[in-house]
């Protein structure tokens, strides 16, 4: 049977929807009933869980804001701490830019690059100042770091602040027009008096600061900005604190009181001469506060084959001065009558003396100042500069400066001597060019000035007293001394007498050693010519070779061994020399109190050779040893035994960079 129901109407569709209502809401169930009639009872654990949900839904909103603040606050600290680096490394790069536009005498340039570096070195040292750093100082595996990086800015801030200031001052009132012609500004350091004190006291400060710093657990990245300033303090307050010292000689040198005129000499070891080689050019200076220009670039050639015979001297047989006779006896008579030959004498001032002579047979102004570096003192400075193009395109630069400039044009030219004067001449003034273009680094340039100087390459003499007294302390005026008061002075000195350029082929070390109960040093050298029959110009092979029947390739090298004044020679090895005819022999004689003798020897094409001598010292304290030798066309390694200690005062002290440093 099928029974049928009537439709349903909308009264009983809310009659309906109120009943169930009401079932829900029936008091007999509760919380831990189940709705549906079918699921089992809630356990202990979804009951944890449950209780759990509530308190996470509770809590979790307040910790999720905490962990997101310390990673907002962790990311600030870490872009504060970038922006400290890159604001303490873009102050370190505008620093170079400083020197450059002080160099160069550029206000703006002056103005804006301190400005920059006051900036962002204060910014550095705010932004480690502010609460944040405060915090992550309380941080233990963050804490030395963090205070390390204060220590780095306050370092920064302290020169920065202290210094900056009155040197952009002093450069900027000091900078201006430099007269239209090619030099070097220096007038930004003529009134350097007023501020170096100042730089001196942020250096005392900052040191301080430097060594106070707790260095346990830092990280090397922030240690190492650390002792790189610290030791560029320290490099620089000696050299600060002798400017301060010789700031009236210095300012004198640079034309602050009247234009100073000046020579500077390439001396050529390609043929080589006691203190260097043979000058074949030397540049013509004039300094007038501070500026200095170049007014000619002059030439042995026009020297003694036009100037010199067109006003009536005897190249010859002439002599441009008169010497003692026992320093007469000493050298061939061509030391005083022929310019590539003035610096056959280990003493520097003799060469000047005869340079000056021919000034005067020339009716030319005497230079107040000398100068001489040789090839190698300019590839050093291409360290510092970079390269140099010539017109050909071709490069000159610090690994092949020595091979341009006294052994390829040899080669290439001949023996056309206007070739070889042009090239080289396009060279001198190109590296001119390129000096004062003063777009290089300062201390980088220093250094290489430095190194020059210890390898016994730069020579200075002034008619100043008080300026040759600087460089006699400094050990660049290259004298022979008349005692052993500030130094006891040995050496074995070389002059070509091949009439060539084999020298450039030419190697040799240094060693000494003593018997302090005897008093006696032995000093001794070895060479070795490297030469090989590819060299095969005129130029550079041995001239005087032919008349003599001796194998071009071989040099002809007259040997000096000096000893000091008071000093007595024992003996010399060879005993005797390898050749003797009318000019090339032995002698024997003194110079400036020094006793010394020479010794002929032949070096033949890939042989070696060992000279040495021995020296009995005078009685009585001996100053610190200066053991002397001509500088070459390559490297010379010099080693002193311990055992010479005990004769000679320590050089500690001494200003004097040539003082030889025993064991």
């Amino acid at each position: 049977m099928i029974w049928k129901t009537a439709p349903e109407t909308r009264a009983d569709r809310r009659a309906r929807g109120r009943a169930a209502s009401a079932g829900r809401r029936d008091p007999g169930l509760t919380s831990t009933q189940p709705f549906a009639r079918h699921a089992a009872a809630e356990t202990a654990v979804q009951k944890w869980r449950r209780q759990a949900s509530v308190v996470a839904a509770i809590v979790g909103g307040p910790l999720s804001v905490v962990v997101v603040a310390l990673a907002v606050t962790a990311g600030a600290f870490a872009w504060q701490a970038i922006q400290v680096r890159d604001d303490l490394e873009g102050a370190l790069d505008q620093a170079k830019v400083l020197v450059r536009a002080a160099a160069g005498g550029d206000v703006d340039g002056i103005q804006r690059s301190g400005a920059d570096i006051v900036a962002r070195a204060q910014r550095a040292h705010d932004t480690v100042q502010n609460p944040l750093w405060d915090l992550a100082a309380q941080i233990p595996a963050a804490r030395t770091n963090v205070l390390a990086v204060r220590t780095v800015t306050d370092i920064a801030h302290t020169i920065t602040s202290q210094s900056l200031p009155p040197m952009m001052t002093m450069m900027s009132a000091s900078s201006g027009d430099t007269g239209g012609g090619s030099g070097i500004n220096l007038r930004p350091f003529l009134h350097a008096g007023a501020v170096i004190p100042t730089v001196l006291a942020s250096f005392d400060e900052a040191s301080r600061i430097a060594t106070n710093m707790d260095r346990t657990g830092v990280l090397p990245q922030i240690s190492a900005p650390v002792d790189q300033l610290v030791g560029l303090m320290q490099q620089a307050t000696p050299v600060l604190t002798t400017v301060e010292a010789h700031l009236p000689e210095l300012l004198r040198a640079a034309g602050a009181e009247r234009p100073m005129l000046y020579q500077v000499m390439i001396q050529t070891p390609a043929e080589i001469r006691a203190t260097g080689g043979g000058v074949a050019q030397w540049l013509v200076l004039r300094v007038d506060d501070g500026n200095v220009d170049m007014l000619s670039l002059d030439t042995g050639t026009d020297l003694m084959y036009v100037d010199l015979p067109s006003r009536g001297f005897d190249t010859v047989n002439g002599s441009l001065i008169r010497l003692p006779a026992e320093t007469r006896k000493l050298y061939p008579p061509e030391l005083t009558n022929w310019s590539s030959n003035f610096t056959m004498t280990p003493d520097f001032p003799t060469a000047v003396e005869l340079f000056q002579a021919t000034r005067t047979w020339t009716d030319k102004p005497k230079f107040d100042g000398a100068f001489s570096i040789d090839p190698i003192v300019l590839a050093h400075l291409l360290e510092a500069t970079g390269p140099i193009t010539l017109a050909s395109g071709e490069t000159v630069d610090a690994q092949n400066a020595g091979a341009k400039l006294m052994s390829e044009p040899y080669e290439r030219y001949g023996i056309d001597n206007a070739a070889m004067d042009r090239y080289f001449s396009e060279i001198s003034a190109a590296m001119f060019s390129k000096l004062t273009g003063r777009q290089w680094d300062i201390a980088t340039m220093w250094g290489q000035i430095v190194r020059s100087a210890e390898e016994g390459r730069i020579y200075a003499w002034f008619d100043d007293q008080g300026l040759e007294d600087l460089a006699h302390q400094y050990g660049l005026d290259g004298t022979l001394p008349e005692d052993n008061v500030d130094a006891t002075q040995l050496g074995i000195y070389f002059n070509d007498y091949s009439i060539g350029k084999l020298q450039f082929h030419l190697t040799y070390s240094q060693h000494a050693t003593c018997n302090a109960d005897d008093r006696t040093i032995t000093v001794s050298m070895d060479l070795h010519s490297s030469i090989t029959d590819a060299i095969t110009s005129g130029y550079t092979l041995g001239l005087r070779n032919i008349e003599r029947g001796i194998d071009l390739r071989t040099m002809m090298l007259d040997v000096l061994f000096f000893a000091p004044p008071g000093g007595r020679i024992l003996s010399t090895d060879p005993d005797e020399g390898d050749r003797w005819d009318s000019t090339f022999h032995d002698r024997s004689g003194s110079d400036h109190s020094s006793p010394a003798v020479s010794r002929t020897l032949l070096l033949p094409e890939g042989q070696t050779r060992t000279v040495s001598y021995t020296v009995k010292l005078p009685d009585g304290e001996l100053g610190p040893l200066e053991l002397r030798h001509t500088p070459g066309a390559n490297d010379t390694a010099v080693t002193i035994d311990a055992n010479c200690a005990p004769l000679f005062r320590s050089p500690e002290g001494s200003d004097n960079i040539l003082l030889s440093k025993i064991g």
